[in-house]
């Protein structure tokens, strides 16, 4: 590896974004292990892998996981939760995705978990392909396209606005964000890539909702200060005004991209 300076939006946020984001559809990730035939004789890259999300359900399926995310915070969560659930096969890494170096013992298949919009696609996308053996590939995990996900977004997007200002663009984040496919067809080795949707459910209540809310880079916790406990009220009091059982059943959507490392030409 080598050094740099790993600073992350997320501080704070990765006890949210454990509990309060909304789930991968299950189906998505025995897809992930279908479509690149994971075996435990296998290893998995996870780039910027969170609490560990991907990471850990996909690690009952390969020998090894290497899990690895700039935050601390979210590094320490991650190993919380493998510890809870007895997974020890996966290798917890703080590193930026750009700064990783080619391995002698290669991946089947890098995953990127609503996290490839913080990278420099570019350059990552060149490094990949010595990281990944033959027949592997990229797997891009992220909520599917329609918008919003789940109903209750839009009328909490406008009191966060009101509270923290306009929703900026983080200098740290891609400009190409949230399209993944122009930096894809750049690409030598990836461009090949499909795109598949799975449907999941997902029920969450007042408090659940201002979980998710405080699971963001921009709608950190900590954000609202002295205003914390005005925006919880409000958001309590908007969201009955919805739906007065303060209970939302939501049909969500997780996109899976795969995009198999090509051959080079002869």
């Amino acid at each position: 590896m080598r050094s740099s300076a790993l600073t992350s939006p997320f501080a704070g946020t990765a006890p949210y974004y454990a509990r309060f984001r909304a789930p991968y559809a299950s189906r998505a990730i025995a897809f992930i292990v279908e479509r690149y035939s994971l075996v435990k004789s296998m290893r998995v890259l996870d780039l910027g892998c969170g609490p560990g999300t991907l990471a850990i359900p996909l690690s009952d399926s390969v020998a090894e996981v290497v899990a690895v995310d700039p935050d601390a915070e979210m590094l320490a969560e991650g190993k919380r939760l493998a510890e809870l659930q007895s997974v020890q096969n996966i290798d917890w890494l703080r590193s930026k995705a750009e700064d990783l170096l080619p391995s002698s013992n290669p991946f089947r298949v890098i995953v990127i978990g609503q996290a490839f919009h913080w990278m420099n696609r570019d350059e990552v996308l060149k490094n990949f392909p010595p990281l990944i053996e033959d027949g592997g590939g990229l797997a891009l995990v992220n909520p599917g396209k329609r918008r919003p996900q789940e109903s209750w977004e839009p009328l909490a997007e406008q009191l966060v606005e009101r509270f923290l200002g306009p929703r900026m663009r983080h200098l740290a984040s891609n400009p190409e964000e949230p399209e993944h496919e122009p930096s894809l067809h750049r690409s030598s080795f990836f461009s090949e890539f499909t795109l598949h949707e799975f449907p999941g459910t997902v029920t969450r209540d007042i408090a659940s909702i201002a979980g998710c809310i405080y699971s963001r880079s921009y709608s950190a916790r900590s954000l609202f200060g002295d205003d914390v406990d005005a925006f919880e009220a409000e958001l309590a009091e908007a969201l009955l005004s919805l739906n007065s059982t303060g209970m939302f059943s939501e049909q969500i959507e997780t996109e899976v991209l795969i995009a198999p490392k090509i051959a080079p030409r002869a």
